[in-house]
């Protein structure tokens, strides 16, 4: 049968037609007091959820879960990456004149959650839309629904990943092709970021269609007033997520614009305003979440994350993956630390004010699509309260005279507001309204009229009750309600003789008999009726305080950004004191200068274990004295390599063996200045720091199989990004270039990156185990060799993971693999086979540059075997053991002979 037969019930009817409009969607149709899914969603249900699968008439499978649980259901659809159409009843089913109408409220999507339930509190969900030119530019927008904000730009399309895996979306949005497959290209962005996607209509990315949109949802003759020019390439991405927007966000009133009232004009985002961290960099920093795990737990989020506020946590994170790159921005940031790091009871008393502050951004988001909880709106006014507390706490405060400023004004307003909303509600506001509860008794006449009646009925039915027993003679009887018959009068079946004869029989049961009469059943309807009419008095009450709200919206998005901004600035103060970081100085030149620095991370893990080290790299800037002083365990600053007294090195290549920390070296220094980027104190006695303008690693090994891609492949296309896109402002993290591959090929790859990395003059640190690379300090002078030191007793070695100048011409590999616990048997072939190998080997002499250097003259291989020789072709067809003393001296005589013969 088909679904759209007529013999299917209305209801039914109602089903099909809205699963026609949403195909793509899970549908969830409410009837009564669960939401019903069938046919292939009952069973898609069934599988992702684990509700129980049964049958409608005619073996219509069947499947469902409770309206009151509704959205743990959602979270773990669309967690599995479903789409899901919400299709609820849009009138009272007891009013109803046959079927029930219902209509699709929402379209729930990754990039398109707004409920508290879907979201993590500490992340932004954003929703992005991307759309390609044809001179290898791509253009991207992308917008977080939950709290209104919209960013856009234009790049080269090499750079969109990188971008996205900054933006991380939940949901990518593109252009619909002729075929409705998925270009390669769009499908690689889903691969490498991880996000949904959602195919649009050409029309919606036109560029006529886009400003008409956006001039339409931002009420504005043009956009010139947000620094948007009409022939923008990046509207017509931005185009698509707005029209993506309305449509996932529909209620039963239709498309009213006024619901977006909190999506704030498109930002024109400028890759040059903050330090480039690619997609590379971001997992091997462990920025966000850690390789092994992928979570943030023991990332450099995760032990930075000290917030009060859902504001602030996503503002951190925020900062830590766009640093700044103007040192005025930077410093001003600084400042603000400073001030808090010297007064802790001025951090004590703002946090305590903060902890007060709800998240603000997310609660207008759902008050602007039309789904703010009675708790949302209590949130929001108790929130309001602490502006002026807040105002009054950063007044007469020089380091934060930017800020008060800001929030001054914003204060005296939302105080009004918040005694609007005190005034109106209840301190323990329900979850929801289907039964009322928010509104204070005194707030509204007419509430409290409804409400009166609905309280006085206790009394009357009582007075009605002992006037009835006093008319019968009925000790016994009762007056009691069901939902099913209402009100009733119970008598026992010994005693249903002795009702009046103007009683009306309800229901008979075993043992009892149920009546009414005109009064009870008068004052039946007087009461349902007033409970009713007090439940939807307050429905409208609430909704003329959402329209409030709204109008408070600016302020409350002032205020709201203070407290984010103000809270990561205190969680870095508090860091800074704790843990004892200190100030870096910010300057143009491309140097850094790092002593004592220590990894932010493992520093706290390891505390007092942790050694901290120096790093020296560019000419060393005059820098003031540090906020901190530095610590005993520091050591000595750094000097690293002859002819670099006065740190002219930019590159320092790292030999030593494996688990002597030369990974958590280049790191923690990678990561000290992305700290630095974002206006946050180090992990440091002292620092000096050069602006960058990216961060580059090529660290760890890994593979992408599914792609194509071995472990050596992934590293050199990462490697050559690098060597694309390096300048004298980066810093460069290397760690084992070339182990992918052969020895040679390995040793000749980073032997070349070396030098060109060398001659590009970027700041770089170099971990490797190719010891013949240290030979180019001698050929460089901007090259220096650093070594982890190691202590010897015996067979035994102990890590000091101190870095010192020098280099090193071994690993200690078999030592570390006995640690590791290989068998002894094995460790002691290695060590044999160690022996005879050094034998063959010898590193490279005077090898010249790779680059601008004269063709190969004669020059020894970085790696040289035995070459064929006339002594020792001898030697090796002479029967030594046959061989007398004196024709043993011959012998030696002859081949000391050969050698000078054939030594030029």
């Amino acid at each position: 049968m088909a679904k759209g037969d007529a013999n299917h019930t209305p209801a039914m009817r109602q089903f099909h037609r809205f699963k026609k409009q949403h195909p793509d969607c899970v549908l969830f149709f409410r009837m009564g007091d669960f939401y019903e899914m069938f046919h292939d969603d009952a069973k898609l249900a069934h599988k992702v959820l684990g509700v129980t699968l049964t049958q409608r008439t005619k073996g219509i499978p069947m499947a469902g879960v409770p309206y009151h649980a509704v959205e743990n259901y959602l979270r773990r659809m669309i967690q599995a990456g479903y789409r899901v159409a919400v299709c609820d009843q849009v009138e009272d089913p007891a009013q109803a004149k046959g079927v029930v109408k219902r209509d699709v409220t929402r379209v729930i999507t990754p990039g398109t959650l707004t409920d508290e339930s879907l979201l993590d509190e500490g992340r932004e969900n954003p929703l992005a839309a991307v759309m390609f030119h044809a001179d290898d530019r791509a253009s991207l927008a992308w917008v977080e629904l939950s709290t209104g904000s919209f960013s856009l730009t234009t790049l080269h399309a090499d750079e969109l990943t990188d971008e996205l895996a900054r933006v991380a979306p939940s949901e990518l949005l593109y252009c619909e092709t002729a075929d409705g497959q998925t270009p390669q290209r769009v499908q690689r962005l889903a691969d490498a970021t991880g996000c949904a996607l959602a195919a649009r209509p050409a029309w919606q990315f036109r560029q006529d269609e886009a400003v008409q949109m956006l001039c339409k949802q931002f009420r504005v003759a043009e956009l010139a007033g947000f620094g948007l020019q009409a022939d923008d390439p990046a509207l017509g991405a931005a185009s698509a997520a707005v029209h993506y927007l309305f449509e996932t966000q529909k209620t039963a009133a239709g498309h009213d614009q006024a619901r977006l009232a909190h999506l704030q004009p498109p930002r024109r985002f400028c890759r040059s305003d903050h330090l480039v961290i690619d997609q590379t960099t971001l997992r091997s920093l462990e920025v966000a979440q850690t390789i092994r795990s992928a979570g943030t737990e023991g990332s450099l989020l995760g032990v930075l994350q000290d917030c009060k506020t859902a504001m602030g946590k996503r503002t951190l994170r925020q900062w830590l993956f766009y640093p700044l790159c103007d040192r005025q921005a930077i410093e001003t940031r600084q400042r603000v630390v400073a001030a808090l790091v010297e007064d802790g009871r001025f951090v004590r008393d703002l946090r305590d004010t903060l902890n007060d502050v709800q998240d603000i951004e997310r609660i207008m988001g759902r008050l602007a699509v039309g789904r703010a909880a009675p708790r949302d709106l209590v949130a929001l006014g108790r929130s309001a309260k602490q502006a002026q507390r807040l105002a009054d706490l950063l007044a007469d405060r020089p380091a934060v005279h930017s800020y008060h400023h800001r929030i001054k004004k914003a204060a005296a307003t939302l105080q009004d507001f918040a005694q609007q909303i005190d005034a109106a509600c209840i301190e323990s506001p329900p979850n929801h309204l289907r039964e009322g509860g928010l509104i204070k008794d005194g707030y509204d006449r007419q509430l409290d009229e409804y409400r009166h009646l609905q309280r006085d009925s206790h009394s009357w039915l009582a007075r009605y009750q002992k006037q009835l027993i006093d008319q019968t003679g009925v000790t016994s009887l009762k007056i009691g309600y069901n939902k099913v018959f209402g009100y009733y009068i119970g008598l026992t079946a010994a005693n249903k003789n002795r009702a009046p004869d103007d009683w009306t029989r309800k229901q008979t049961l075993k043992n009892a008999e149920r009546f009414i009469t005109p009064q009870l059943k008068e004052f039946e309807g007087n009461v349902l009726s007033a409970e009713h009419r007090a439940v939807s008095r307050e429905q409208v009450l609430f909704a003329r305080l959402c329209d409030t709200a709204q109008q408070y919206l600016q302020e409350l998005r002032t205020f709201a950004r203070v407290v984010a901004e103000m809270d990561v600035l205190a969680c870095f103060a508090r860091r800074a004191a704790r843990y004892h970081y200190v100030q870096p100085t910010m300057v143009d030149e491309p140097v850094l200068h790092i002593e004592a620095g220590r990894h932010p991370v493992l520093d706290e893990l390891l505390g007092d274990q942790f050694v901290p080290n120096d790093v020296a790299l560019g000419s060393k800037v005059q820098s003031p004295e540090p906020e901190v002083a530095q610590s005993d365990s520091a050591g000595a600053t750094l000097d690293i390599g002859p002819g670099t007294s006065d740190s002219q090195a930019t590159l320092a290549l790292i030999t030593g063996p494996n688990m002597s920390g030369k990974s958590t070296y280049i790191r923690q220094t990678a990561l000290i200045v992305l700290l630095a980027h974002t206006g946050s104190f180090v992990p440091a006695a002292q620092a000096t720091i050069g602006l960058c303008d990216r961060i580059f690693t090529r660290v760890g090994a890994s593979d992408e199989l599914h792609a194509g891609r071995s472990t050596f492949m992934v590293e050199m296309t990462e490697t050559a990004n690098i060597c694309h896109h390096v300048t004298p402002a980066s810093l460069v993290i290397l760690d084992e270039i070339g182990r992918g591959t052969s020895t040679l090929d390995g040793l000749s790859l980073a032997w070349a990156i070396t030098e060109f990395l060398a001659h590009k003059r970027c700041r770089t640190l170099f971990a490797t185990h190719y010891h013949e690379l240290t030979g180019l300090s001698e050929q460089h002078e901007n090259v220096a060799n650093l070594n982890v030191t190691v202590r010897e007793w015996g067979d035994q070695i102990v890590f000091l993971h101190r870095i010192v100048p020098g280099a090193t011409d071994r690993s200690y590999g078999i030592h570390v693999a006995k640690i590791a616990g290989l068998p002894d048997a094995v460790v002691q072939r290695a060590t044999k086979l160690l022996g005879q190998l050094e034998v063959s080997h010898q590193a490279p002499t005077g090898a010249r540059p790779l680059a601008d250097s004269p063709a190969n003259t004669g020059q020894l291989p970085l790696f040289t075997e035995y070459l064929p020789h006339p002594a020792i072709n001898e030697l090796r067809h002479m029967d030594l053991n046959s061989l007398t003393p004196l024709q043993a001296f011959d012998l030696l005589r002859k081949l000391r002979e050969h050698i000078d013969n054939n030594s030029g």
